[in-house]
């Protein structure tokens, strides 16, 4: 298991007693599930496939680092997240064609950022937009938030696109990023 590694307690006391491993989120056709040690060489295949399709100026910084093992990816990743998950399809549930994220949880403000990624065969069939909603569902029942934000490089134009369509509007523009935000 990946997240018990974590240095920052994320949940209240009554959440104390829920193993974070075990915890499915689905809405019928998208299955999202909690990253595991045994995912970590699919995640790492993921990332892999994105970074050789996608510009490498849709990422804030390149996700795989040389020479990483896809253990260490996976483990440097989840201990930047509050709670990542796997994007899978219902009828093919031991493929990963994504992930999604939540982190920088700004408990004072009840903020939590979301992000993710998504092979781009899968682009377009409203698979992240199921993602974004059951994680959004998510984040507001555990973590008390009423605002989530996502933080897009400026030359990603398919991620502002994409949070624009789920609700999210333009709260702070910088020299190499934009940060959006929706209130729930």
């Amino acid at each position: 298991m990946f997240f018990f590694e974590r240095t920052i307690q994320r949940h209240t006391p009554a959440d104390a007693t829920r193993n974070d491993e075990s915890l499915e989120l689905s809405d019928g056709g998208v299955l999202l599930k909690v990253l595991t040690y045994a995912d970590n060489q699919a995640y790492y295949r993921l990332y892999r496939e994105i970074t050789e399709i996608v510009a490498h100026n849709d990422f804030s910084d390149p996700p795989l680092l040389p020479n990483e093992t896809a253990e260490c990816f996976a483990k440097r990743i989840v201990s930047r997240c509050e709670m990542l998950w796997t994007i899978r399809l219902a009828d093919y549930p031991t493929t990963v064609i994504g992930d999604c994220a939540l982190h920088h949880w700004d408990r004072n403000n009840h903020e939590i950022e979301f992000g993710g990624s998504l092979v781009p065969a899968y682009w377009g069939n409203g698979i992240m937009a199921a993602a974004f909603r059951l994680v959004a569902a998510f984040a507001k029942m555990t973590y008390s938030i009423n605002a989530m934000r996502c933080t897009a490089p400026l030359t990603n134009h398919n991620a502002r696109r994409f949070a624009e369509k789920m609700g999210f509007d333009l709260f702070r523009l910088s020299d190499n990023a934009v940060l959006l935000r929706k209130t729930l």
